[in-house]
């Protein structure tokens, strides 16, 4: 839907009746980058999808973490 390099992407994500929008910005701090993720258009019905979505998002967002720091003490030997 939306790509601006090195900032944002946004992409439509459609899985069967769920018709939901990506976003994922990047935004520079003083300490390194901020990375915001924006899930949206869940409709009221679709609780469960979106409670999945939310988890699934979480679990993502840890192992991402867990990649940085890692990468992160590498770079600093």
């Amino acid at each position: 839907l939306e790509i601006e390099a090195h900032q944002k992407l946004s992409y439509r994500w459609v899985v069967g009746e769920m018709d939901t929008v990506v976003t994922f910005t990047l935004t520079p701090t003083v300490s390194g980058t901020r990375l915001l993720l924006v899930h949206s258009g869940f409709k009221p019905h679709q609780k469960q999808n979106f409670g999945g979505a939310r988890y699934g998002w979480r679990v993502m967002g840890g192992k991402l973490v867990d990649l940085f720091t890692r990468l992160q003490a590498v770079d600093t030997r």
